[in-house]
């Protein structure tokens, strides 16, 4: 009987210090919560939209002022040929370094994900390495401006892996899990006859359904982050 009665009693015990500890727990986590979330949701989306209008506000501003700086350069250019050439040359460089919208003759590339029927999680997906690839290949065949999503790539674009998402540029993100949309400008023949290799989409078998279509008016828009150099700095001449 005292045995029974002391393990009775040391269940008792176990259960008060476990109910306790559980109750302890929920207490914890109730004030990480509140921690956590200062501003409840109504506070939060006003402070989004907030943040959207003052967005907004900056990109009409620097509409107008890339607006006047066009106008100055185009009555610049009437001058003589001097000028002519050097605001071409300027031009060029925004089109190179994809500071500028484009528009021209070019390809649109569909890549949809195949779905599984039971969605077990361990299908394979478009990596950032299907999407470098890719790009390279574009690039090879003379493409002049390429975007994914209508993200901007540039000669400092960088695409990898990020969780469950394709990172691009260090902010922009790409779902592999859902239909992503490639442009690219250029000679809309050569871009075509690279895609129609046999070899080139090889790799995405099995994986996401590809098409592709040319089209002779396709506009990208440009990178609107700024460029900031901090090791890199121009040779001075001797």
């Amino acid at each position: 009987m005292r045995k029974w009665g002391s393990q009775i009693s040391v269940a008792l015990v176990c259960a008060i210090l476990g109910f306790m500890l559980t109750y302890q727990f929920k207490l914890l986590h109730k004030q990480e919560t509140i921690n956590v979330n200062p501003y409840n949701s109504a506070d939060i989306t006003a402070e989004i939209e907030q943040y959207k209008k003052e967005k907004d506000n900056l990109n009409n501003k620097v509409n107008e002022l890339e607006g006047k700086v066009k106008n100055y350069e185009e009555a610049a250019a009437g001058r003589d040929d001097a000028t002519k050439n050097l605001l071409k040359e300027l031009e060029d460089t925004r089109i190179l370094t994809g500071t500028t919208d484009v528009q021209g003759e070019g390809v649109i590339i569909y890549l949809t994900p195949n779905s599984t029927i039971f969605g077990g999680g361990n299908e394979a997906k478009i990596t950032d390495k299907h999407l470098i690839y890719l790009i390279n290949e574009l690039k090879y065949a003379g493409a002049e401006a390429i975007s994914i999503n209508d993200i901007r790539v540039t000669g400092r674009t960088g695409i990898r892996i990020s969780g469950n998402s394709i990172s691009i540029n260090g902010e922009d993100r790409v779902s592999p899990s859902k239909r992503i949309v490639i442009k690219a400008i250029g000679y809309k023949k050569n871009l075509e006859a690279t895609l129609s290799f046999p070899e080139t989409l090889a790799d995405f078998k099995g994986i996401c359904d590809v098409k592709y279509e040319t089209s002779d008016n396709i506009k990208i828009d440009r990178y609107n982050k700024p460029y900031k150099f901090e090791y890199a700095k121009p040779v001075k001449s001797q």
